[in-house]
């Protein structure tokens, strides 16, 4: 069985001669939310919790993964509250810092 099984194995491809060029690091887009591109919409706490699987024969238990997808899902609930949270303290603070200089700047000038 094994000799049958080695005539249908891939060999792996040959080594590269020249050396693979650095990826450049992406920045997120601020008009896509969270992520990288504004293809991939953000992933909400529902979808993980209602996310489906198909049965296999030596497949995982049911009910573990739909424990772990409901646990996922509540941290990433409570992540973008705080992501939501920090946000509006930040425009707060940004706000009170202009204010801030904007009555420091007038007295300077004064």
């Amino acid at each position: 069985m094994r000799r049958l099984l080695r005539l249908f194995r891939v060999s792996p491809p040959p080594a590269r001669a020249v050396p693979i060029r650095a990826v450049p690091i992406r920045r997120p887009n601020a008009s896509a939310g969270y992520y990288w591109s504004a293809a991939r919409p953000p992933i909400s706490g529902a979808q993980v919790r209602h996310r489906q699987f198909n049965l296999a024969r030596r497949g995982l238990d049911p009910a573990e993964v739909r424990a772990f997808l409901n646990q996922v899902a509540n941290e990433l609930v409570a992540l973008r509250a705080e992501l939501a949270r920090t946000h509006d303290e930040n425009v707060r603070i940004k706000n009170a810092l202009r204010d801030w200089q904007s009555q420091v700047g007038s007295r300077m000038m004064a």
